[in-house]
């Protein structure tokens, strides 16, 4: 075997008398055969197109297909509005959903865009139309709006605003101290503390004392019932 001293030795074993060459397979050919089983392709699948009527039809009650909804409906179209509306256009970072693709693909550039919030501190954005296809821009959010609702016949009632952090609210703080002695657990109120020995006056005499009680001779013990077993 010869030994291979320079790179120049590595060139006959990698030349390798290939040509491309175009290859057609048919639908049935065995290079589908795997990829066919498991897309199972063999199963008539039919396109079925429900009438308004059908859609209408009360059903026995069924859940929404995604894991953490809990809506229930009793026929198509409502599960159809529901899903459109809720959870076609979901925003991914903050999870608020919208009415068009546009609309999202807009939220999350004037959102969580960090170019077009830098953009924005500088009053160098630009406020793309929410109807696709328009071309339009606006230099502020009240001009999009307005040209929204004259142009493009939104309700008058259109906001589209950013969502804003409740302020922390501090009324639990103003709470009298009889309420809060009140709700404190029996556990936490500590009694009173009294002395043994009470004495008013200079050089009085006790006014009262605290008594020892003795142990009552049936009291036992349970080392001394220990020790009697």
């Amino acid at each position: 075997m010869n030994s291979i001293t320079s790179v120049s030795d590595y060139t006959p074993l990698f030349t390798v008398p290939f040509q491309p060459k175009k290859v057609i397979y048919s639908l049935n050919s065995e290079f589908f055969q795997k990829g066919n089983a498991i897309c199972k392709t063999d199963v008539p699948q039919l396109a079925v197109d429900l009438s308004n009527e059908d859609q209408s039809r009360s059903l026995p009650e069924f859940p929404c297909c995604e894991m953490s909804c809990r809506a229930t409906f009793s026929n198509i179209r409502d599960y159809e509005i529901h899903f459109r509306s809720v959870h076609s256009f979901v925003c991914s970072e903050c999870k608020r959903t919208f009415l068009t693709y546009n609309m999202l693909d807009i939220h999350i550039q004037e959102k969580h865009d960090s170019y077009h919030q830098a953009a924005r501190a500088k009053n160098l954005a630009k406020f793309d139309c929410f109807v696709e296809g328009c071309k339009c821009t606006y230099d502020t959010l009240e001009q999009r709006v307005s040209h929204v609702i004259n142009d493009h016949k939104f309700p008058p009632n259109f906001k589209y605003q950013p969502l804003k952090k409740a302020a922390p609210e501090f009324e639990a703080m103003d709470v009298s101290e009889s309420q809060m002695k009140s709700n404190l657990p029996t556990s936490s109120r500590r009694k009173p503390y009294v002395p043994s020995n009470v004495c008013f006056g200079r050089g009085s005499a006790r006014t009262f004392s605290k008594k020892t009680l003795k142990k009552s001779d049936t009291e036992i013990t349970m080392k001394e019932l220990g020790d009697a077993l």
